[in-house]
């Protein structure tokens, strides 16, 4: 098992990564058409559509959390509105942040705290669509250990890579004074060995690699301790978003388009999906695909559409990172997202 930012996926093969510079703006062209959103589409001599070029590096390795990217990429989304995208995976050394702040990609995928705290740092980020309405991160336990809440934590050996806001929330609000914290290094045999204690993890993930391995467990749902944060936000900068607003729209409405397809098809996505990640079973990501549906579409989604966020969380994000002091100050909320560009029902 490998840390990625915040939590842990499958065991994975750290992959080599070429970061290419993206396209500044659109290339030259000759005339117009109509596109499918109703827009004029630049066009070559011939007449052909100009596609515009954009670079979407991921958070880690290629994986059916982005199920709905790589859907809109497979079924040609992104170019039936104009745009060639190029989507990147990450890993473990490769900042998305860093990458599409400097210019080197357009598009990244992170969380709402993160991009709070990006901009308190002078990183003028902004979250364009939430994936996931609420985090799937849990903490995991033995199947036959005697746990009701996160209450029941004090007294106990918990897994946790340093610094995760959500535990530190969890241990504020939950007044966790006598926690064994260990370090978690990506291997889940300290915690397969140490009975009574928890490791942090993904629904979408952990539970499945210990089943494979005959270890039954189950776990509590960060979501639940009442930490607010969105996950899996795609976001670009307040630069290319002033410079691109066309590209922008055409990969947000491509993106909910895609994660509505990849909900229904997400069979015929995943073997796409491994073409970008080897390591990756199409068995796991199916399990990652069924497991993720409730974090993507609900109520609310339903009736504004995926990826919809609201100013009332991003504000009660800020607020419980202020609480536990991963921030500072107070940002301005009202510039760190923008629901402008989704599309609703």
């Amino acid at each position: 098992m490998m840390i990625r930012p915040k939590m842990v996926l499958l065991a994975l093969i750290a992959v080599t990564v070429l970061i290419s510079g993206c396209s500044s703006g659109p290339p030259a062209s000759t005339g117009n058409v109509p596109s499918p959103d109703g827009t004029n589409q630049q066009t070559d001599a011939g007449n052909e559509p100009v596609l515009q070029k954009a670079r979407l590096i991921e958070g880690w390795y290629a994986k059916g959390e982005d199920g709905g990217y790589f859907s809109a990429l497979q079924q040609g989304y992104y170019k039936e509105l104009g745009v060639d995208l190029t989507i990147q995976p990450g890993g473990p050394q490769i900042s998305g942040m860093q990458l599409v702040a400097s210019g080197k990609a357009d598009f990244g995928i992170s969380y709402a705290d993160d991009i709070l705290r990006a901009r308190e740092e002078g990183i003028p980020v902004v979250g364009l669509l939430a994936s996931f309405q609420h985090t799937p991160q849990v903490l995991i336990y033995h199947e036959d250990d005697n746990l009701n809440g996160f209450e029941d934590l004090e007294g106990r050996t918990v897994f946790m890579q340093p610094g995760v806001l959500y535990w530190e929330y969890i241990k504020s609000k939950y007044n966790l004074k006598n926690v064994n914290e260990m370090a978690y290094t990506g291997q889940l045999v300290n915690f397969i060995q140490t009975k009574g204690s928890l490791n942090q993890g993904y629904i979408t993930n952990e539970p499945y690699a210990l089943s494979q391995q005959g270890v039954k467990v189950k776990y509590l749902k960060i979501a639940d301790s009442g930490y607010a944060n969105y996950c899996d936000v795609l976001f670009t900068t307040e630069d290319y978003l002033k410079r691109h607003p066309d590209i922008v729209k055409a990969v947000v409405q491509a993106t909910q388009k895609g994660w509505s397809h990849y909900l229904e098809n997400y069979k015929s996505v995943n073997p796409f999906i491994q073409t970008y990640n080897k390591d990756m079973t199409v068995e796991a990501m199916n399990y990652e695909a069924e497991q993720q549906k409730e974090f993507i579409l609900n109520e609310e989604t339903k009736a504004n559409g995926i990826g919809y966020m609201t100013m009332e969380r991003w504000n009660a994000v800020q607020d419980q990172l202020l609480e536990i002091k991963g921030l500072k100050e107070k940002q301005d909320v009202s510039k760190a997202f923008t629901t402008e560009f989704l599309k609703k029902p």
